[in-house]
């Protein structure tokens, strides 16, 4: 911890010393200067029931970020932008990963997305459906948490990030944090964006176009309108070679794939439609709307499996030849090579849905106000693997299959009513009931039967479908009580508390409290703090969710690795038991410090305790007898299953860190101004007691120092009259690559962006710009995966694929 301190006091004194600094906010084309000046005092819609808080007024810590200043990062996907801007915030690019390739899992101060909870006009989201079993990392493997990329930035009027346990207030999963996105709800005018970029060697081409418009519908209505599409091709790398494929390519075999070391970022296509309207019924009674459409499809492509040893990379077992050929069972001989000659790359794709729909009536005139609403939300991914072969069927095998879907459904009612008691004093209650319900579809019988060459591999190479066994639909019901009590108990004294009682009808129940509380010293300072109980129960796809994958080893060969439903009898083979709710219990302190004009300064100090934490075990290879076993049960394929994991609730773990947080503005003129940021997050996790059965001590460290501890980013934009020059450097600590039973080193890294935008048009602004503009690239993950082409690492904090350059044209009407 006296380390801790010491690099915080030089962060300090850094922030001080370059007197400008930042809140997470960067800088707003000319026309828009006004409203990012006023940033800082932004209302803000969470943290509090009051309706007159700001920033600086907040007993916790929250950013404001507006889309101008996410149009700044270069990004069309809120992941990224939000990753960019608030340091607290990471979101990897898994590019091979299967599910987690569509569906990115991301982390607030060092926890899962399921710690996470998504809130859009202050309601909350549904899940995604897919869990994260492919993160690669032991502290977010196996979250369930909600999709970020499927709302149009253009769409938002700001993104309201909670930087605090807040479950009593909010519910389950708001363990970390809550991150809002509040949507426009202009009477008239719009906005068009278009964007084309590309990464600088290795592709990836990227189209984007967003629209919103404000539909004129009378004086006590309004309707927002907002849609995106994006096009993203994939990404290569032109520089990797894969010694299999090269010799093979040398031995003169026909067919070997073009890119057989897979793709890095991924091919992406999607179409997303928002809408926010509302209309005064009566007094100050509203009627409103409002929800969201995406549809769109992505792929990935898996490594190599060659046809036979090459290159000092093994053949794959798919090509093997079958003790079954010609007999009854298979009367022809099967010869994989007769198909795919020079080996095959699976493609896995998804087709993605996301729908949700709000309705509700509220009254926020006067002392009484009161809100209800209902809510439907889905999210599907329906699964296609092309390019590959189910062995097992031999000559009768397709080449592309079904494997199934997964689909998370949710039914939500909220009642709320608030009063004020008297003009310091605010009264808050509230109830709720929540459905959730998670659909497993059953794939093609062809990509899970085993065939009548049960001696090559069963199901569809690559991602094996959902058997009858696996498939099915399950429910999760829930309602909760809540309350709050906002007080100013002197004009330099606020203090809140909440307080929440949640049943569920799988898991019981759980109450949760939460107490902060704000002290002004001065016109300067400011004394913030708080102390919450948090409980997550566990997401329907945790408790019913499984999966077939085949995993690649060091050689270029492939093992099968199942998911098992946690406490069913196939998991019990390996002492797995049913799951149970995490609880949490957090603590923060911090000071703000708004003492010079145009100057603001937050520091936060946090701990995060999780009792009970729920994670998917490591990988833990099976013995014959285990095998038989499953085989025993009726388990699919399971004589041929060499993994498995499941998830559990094995851990206690603690977060600790601080967050520091400043902006600064200055004017040279009536024409010329700076503004400067600088965020900055350290973040340490622990484990808290003996580590579970199959946490080895690399598996310990990776969870312990698997990410960056440091994570920070300094920001300057100059506008010197139609002029705006943008330059941002984000930091990277380092951090430890498991890879076996060993650590690649991982050392601290600094990205580099710029952005040049001109204003001198009317209603137009246009921007040319550069991420990472230095072209940076992880280093890979030993000679082992180099020689399978993968000479990045694709669990990379902060991408694989290199610079990338745009242009960017916004017109306003």
């Amino acid at each position: 911890m006296s380390k801790l301190v010491s690099r915080l006091l030089v962060s300090s004194a850094m922030a001080f010393a370059v007197t400008p600094l930042a809140q997470a906010q960067e800088v707003a084309p000319q026309e828009e200067r006004a409203e990012s000046e006023e940033a800082t005092d932004s209302i803000v819609v969470i943290g509090t029931r009051r309706m007159d808080r700001s920033v600086t007024d907040s007993a916790v810590a929250i950013d404001v970020i507006s889309p101008e200043q996410i149009s700044t990062t270069g990004y069309a996907d809120v992941n990224d932008a939000l990753r960019t801007l608030v340091p607290a915030f990471n979101a990897q690019r898994l590019q091979g990963n299967d599910g987690s390739s569509f569906v990115r899992p991301i982390t607030l101060r060092g926890s899962p997305a399921d710690h996470v909870l998504l809130l859009m006009n202050g309601k909350r989201r549904h899940r995604a459906s897919i869990v994260q079993i492919g993160t690669g990392h032991a502290s977010t493997s196996g979250s369930q948490g909600q999709d970020f990329n499927v709302i149009p930035p253009i769409a938002l009027s700001s993104v309201e990030v909670l930087r605090d346990g807040a479950s009593a207030q909010y519910g389950s999963d708001a363990i970390a944090g809550v991150i809002n996105l509040e949507l426009k709800r202009a009477k008239s005018g719009g906005a068009i964006i278009a964007q084309v970029g590309e990464y600088y060697e290795t592709g990836g081409r990227t189209y984007d176009i967003q629209g919103h418009v404000a539909v004129p519908v009378g004086d006590n209505a309004y309707l927002n309108l907002a849609a995106q599409y994006t096009d993203q091709a994939k990404a290569h790398a032109g520089k990797a070679v894969h010694q299999g494929a090269a010799a093979l390519r040398a031995a003169g075999v026909q067919g070997v794939p073009e890119h057989p070391e897979g793709n890095l970022d991924p091919l992406y296509r999607a179409f997303k439609l928002v809408w926010n309207a509302g209309v005064t019924v009566s007094g100050d009674a509203e009627l409103y709307t409002f929800g969201n459409y995406m549809m769109g499809e992505s792929s990935v492509t898996f490594g190599l499996r060659q046809p036979y040893a090459a290159g000092g990379l093994n053949g794959h077992n798919t090509y093997a030849n079958s003790a079954y050929d010609l007999t009854p069972a298979h009367p022809q001989a099967f010869n994989l090579a007769a198909i795919y000659p020079g080996g095959f790359t699976p493609e896995f794709a998804g087709d993605l849905e996301d729908i949700s729909v709000v309705f509700g009536l509220r009254d926020r005139g006067g002392r009484l106000k009161w809100d209800v609403s209902g809510r439907y939300g889905s999210n599907t991914v329906d699964y296609t693997i092309t390019n590959t072969i189910n062995a097992s069927m031999g000559v009768n095998s397709p080449t592309s299959f079904k494997p199934g879907s997964l689909t998370q459904r949710e039914l939500q009612f909220d009642g709320e009513v608030s009063y004020d008691l008297t003009d310091e004093i605010l009264v808050f209650a509230g109830a709720s009931y929540r459905n959730e319900t998670y659909v497993i579809g059953q794939g093609d019988e062809g990509s899970y039967i085993t065939g009548p060459l049960r001696d090559l591999p069963a199901g569809a190479n690559g991602f094996q479908g959902f058997s009858p066994d696996f498939a099915g639909s399950f429910d999760s019901s829930s309602y909760a009580v809540f309350g709050e009590v906002d007080a100013d108990i002197t004009p330099w004294w606020n203090l809140s508390v909440a307080a929440r009682y949640e049943d569920y009808d799988q898991f019981g129940d759980n109450f949760s409290y939460k107490a902060a509380t704000r002290f002004k010293l001065n016109d300067a300072f400011a004394l913030r703090g708080s102390v919450s109980t948090g409980f997550r129960a566990p997401a329907a796809g945790q408790v019913f969710g499984t999966s077939l994958t085949s995993q690649l080893d060091g050689l270029g060969g492939f093992i099968l690795d199942a998911v098992l439903v946690p406490g069913s009898p196939a998991a019990q083979v390996f002492g797995s038991e049913s799951l149970i709710p995490e609880t949490s219990f957090n603590m923060s302190a911090g000071v703000v410090f708004t003492g010079l004009e145009g100057f603001l300064t937050t520091l936060d100090f946090y701990q995060i305790d999780v009792d009970d934490r729920l994670l998917l075990t490591p990988s833990r290879d099976t013995t014959p007898a285990e095998r038989a076993a499953l085989a025993a049960l009726g388990f699919p394929n399971g004589a041929d299953i060499e993994q498995v994991r499941y998830f559990q609730n094995e851990m206690d773990t603690r977060v600790r860190g601080f967050d520091l947080v400043s902006t600064y503005r200055h004017r040279w003129s009536t024409a010329a101004s700076t503004e400067f940021s600088l965020a900055v997050n350290y973040n340490e996790q622990h484990l808290r007691g003996s580590p579970p059965p199959g946490f080895s001590p690399a598996i310990v460290t990776e969870f312990e120092r698997g990410t960056p501890r440091w994570r920070g980013n300094f920001s300057t934009t100059t506008r010197v009259g139609d002029f705006a020059i943008m330059g941002r450097a984000i930091h990277y600590g380092a951090w430890r690559r498991l890879d076996g039973n060993s650590f690649l080193p991982r050392k601290q890294v600094t990205l580099f962006d710029a952005e040049l935008t001109y204003s001198g048009i009317r209603n137009v602004d246009l921007s040319i710009g550069a991420r990472n503009l230095f072209n940076i690239f992880p280093p890979d993950r030993g000679a082992a995966r180099a020689r399978t082409g993968l000479i990045y690492d694709n669990h990379s904090v902060f991408g694989v694929a290199g610079g990338f350059y745009y242009l960017t044209a916004k017109f306003k009407f």
